[in-house]
């Protein structure tokens, strides 16, 4: 059985991604004595940054900078906020950012939308999408479970739920790699071939981006088992 590695890492030469952390997401308590837990740098280890936000207690992350969706050459650097994005919806962890739709022959917008909405979607459509997002919002609606010897991927993001069973010891590994944020390259042609027919692997410039979150927080009440 293949051991899945979850360490996302941040290349050195992209720009630092800022963020703030509160206990509780309501605005009217984040101003309450004691619920700032402080403003940070992401660090070099994205899933474990995660990890250790969530068990200190945190339960609302805002970050800084604007995220391009538009999958464009140069916007490379997006791809480490959306794994943080990603990892902390896994936690259930309400996350405020904003994204930006930049070109119309870019990622579909509902490839992000398993991700906790973000407050505002800047450009064409921004709103409409926005709107759709957070009416169709759950936890859950595109994951990933390991079983013995394989994975199970569940994606709701669009067009009902749709069930894909990894159990190729090479597509397990090529699985691992891209959590991990490695790129295109480090994985069997033929892998990311089926991973981007499913939209599990979003393109962004000359990087690769895997979309599905490893669930840690069922929904109460749970739809499925």
């Amino acid at each position: 059985m293949t051991t899945m590695n979850e360490t996302t890492t941040l290349p050195g030469d992209w720009p630092e991604v800022r963020f703030s952390m509160w206990r509780h997401g309501d605005a009217a308590v984040r101003i309450l004595p004691g619920m700032h837990f402080g403003d940070a740098v992401l660090g070099a280890d994205i899933a474990d940054e995660a990890r250790r936000i969530y068990q200190s207690g945190v339960r609302f992350v805002s970050i800084e900078p604007t995220v391009d969706l538009g999958g464009r050459a140069g916007t490379e650097h997006v791809i480490p906020m959306l794994s943080f994005i990603r990892d902390l919806t896994s936690y259930g962890v309400e996350v405020d950012w904003r994204a930006q739709l930049t070109t119309p022959d870019g990622p579909e917008w509902w490839v992000y939308s398993h991700l906790f909405p973000p407050s505002a979607v800047e450009g064409p459509r921004g709103p409409e999408a926005l709107g759709i997002w957070r009416a169709r919002y759950h936890i859950g609606r595109c994951f990933y479970r390991r079983g013995p010897g394989f994975l199970q991927i569940r994606d709701r993001r669009h067009a009902g739920l749709r069930r894909l069973t990894v159990s190729d010891e090479a597509y397990v590994s090529a699985v691992e790699a891209l959590a991990a944020g490695s790129g295109s390259d480090s994985v069997p042609a033929t892998a990311m071939k089926v991973f981007e027919k499913h939209h599990l692997v979003v393109r962004i410039g000359d990087g690769v981006w895997w979309a599905p979150y490893r669930l840690r927080r069922w929904a109460s009440p749970s739809w499925e088992v």
